[in-house]
């Protein structure tokens, strides 16, 4: 498996190399939420990718400031005309499970691989649907059956008085890692706004409110962008 992933890494070299963009970011959040469910505390999450053409390469992380509770996701998108398709090897570990980066035996592994379609109808009307599966990995139900977990989600942009905000609304259509069955898992609020300093410096933060009604949980979240 390392001489795969070591010829994988070659393979995507030239990608690299012809790369249009170069981006790097991080974000400092007060808690980790993902999709509704509680993944972690507070958190560091960096980004690292490239682009080329109509292709993104990004590598994203989250690691907690007191435990030893770290994620790695490597995703490859593709965006043409409102459509984004992406493929996404999600890798977690813990105190508790210290996973081995290249076991990927799927019952004793900490990945997953999940394959995602969305679609924005328009600038104009920027309303976004979106279907995310597990097709891979340590995903599985207690009859040890695979779960195919699986995420949907309708989201909205829109701007009030120069603050950027955002409604979403997800569920999940059946049994797997969000839920036991069909349930709502995710309904969030959140907004953006750039603290100005200087004229030449500012700094963006952002808030997000969440429900997961499965849970009977709810959520407030405090972010800052660099």
């Amino acid at each position: 498996m390392k001489k795969r992933i070591i010829f994988l890494l070659l393979f995507l070299c030239p990608f690299i190399m012809q790369a249009q963009e170069v981006f790097v970011n991080a974000d400092f959040v007060s808690n980790y939420i993902w999709r509704g469910m509680k993944c972690g505390n507070a958190s560091v999450q960096p980004t690292l990718g490239v682009s080329l053409g109509n292709f993104t390469l990004s590598a994203w992380g989250s690691t907690e400031f007191r435990n030893e509770n770290n994620e790695i996701d490597l995703t490859l998108e593709y965006e043409f005309k409102g459509f984004t398709l992406s493929v996404t090897n999600y890798f977690e570990q813990s105190e508790e499970e210290p996973f081995d980066y290249f076991n990927y035996s799927a019952h004793s592994s900490g990945h997953t691989f999940e394959f995602g379609a969305a679609y924005t109808i328009s600038e104009r009307f920027p309303l976004t649907a979106a279907w995310y599966t597990t097709f891979a990995g340590n995903d599985y139900r207690e009859n040890d059956k695979r779960a195919w977990s699986s995420y949907c989600e309708l989201s909205y942009p829109f701007n009030v008085k120069g603050v950027d905000l955002a409604i979403e609304a997800g569920f999940t259509p059946w049994e797997g890692m969000y839920a036991d069955k069909f349930n709502v898992v995710n309904i969030g609020l959140s907004a953006t706004k750039e603290l100005k300093f200087t004229k030449s410096f500012s700094l963006p933060i952002f808030g997000k409110f969440i429900v997961n009604p499965h849970e009977n949980q709810v959520y407030f979240v405090f972010g800052i962008s660099l």
